[in-house]
């Protein structure tokens, strides 16, 4: 009995762990559809082909390392927000 519950709560963690996981905006659908070699970051092509400015990539791109993280695009748009650049979070 003592070893039922732990492993009822690994069998269920990854189905827990979906649900949990935030509605994204269509925005987001499509900068994650953008990311097509599906690494997590966006290369300066990748931003490009998916008819983002490059502008926008150079303002993002926080370590100018030529990859926007989520983390950057997080921040990024963060500050642009503040200037009163980019539309109010959602």
């Amino acid at each position: 009995m003592r070893l039922l519950i732990p492993a009822l709560l690994f069998l269920a963690a990854p189905a827990l762990a979906q649900d949990a996981a935030p509605a994204q905006s269509p925005a987001g659908q499509r900068l994650m559809a953008a990311d097509t070699n599906k690494d997590g970051k966006w290369s300066k092509t990748e931003w490009l082909a998916a008819g983002r400015r490059e502008m926008g990539f150079s303002l993002l791109d926080g370590d100018k390392d030529g990859f926007v993280t989520r983390a950057e695009l997080a921040e990024g748009l963060k500050r642009m927000r503040a200037m009163g650049m980019a539309p109010p979070a959602e």
